[in-house]
């Protein structure tokens, strides 16, 4: 979203911005700043409003590392549904053992990279 604040052009080819933050509207004048639409791109620099850089598509490994991450912490949440003094029902722990295995075995799907695997509650409803 753009914004109307001081600001000083430091890179005429992307025109990145120098913003200005605190002091008085005399101050940035005396400085070289001028009132101008400026917004923060997904880098967290700021730019004249229009020319913030948009955020790149992730690479396929980094989808990989994001979705094996997702993969991850679903089946630590879950590793105590396998303990002997598990809360649940034998069924229970039979059906998070299947999901357990959905999970490990996720990553053996073609493009599996494309989409986090389901919650448990998502694949129970499968």
């Amino acid at each position: 979203m753009a914004e109307n604040r001081y600001a000083k052009i430091i890179d005429d080819k992307t025109k990145e911005v120098q913003v200005g933050v605190g002091c008085t509207d005399e101050y940035y004048i005396e400085i070289g700043m001028t009132l101008m639409d400026v917004e923060q791109a997904y880098n967290s620099r700021w730019y004249v409003a229009g020319y913030a850089p948009a955020q790149p598509e992730p690479t396929e490994d980094e989808k990989k590392v994001s979705v094996r991450a997702c993969r991850d912490y679903y089946l630590n949440i879950t590793d105590y549904t396998q303990l002997l003094d598990s809360p649940y029902s034998a069924e229970e722990i039979k059906q998070y053992a299947a999901y357990r295995t959905y999970l490990r075995d996720y990553t053996n799907q073609e493009n599996w990279w494309e989409q986090n695997p389901m919650t448990f509650d998502e694949w129970k409803k499968k």
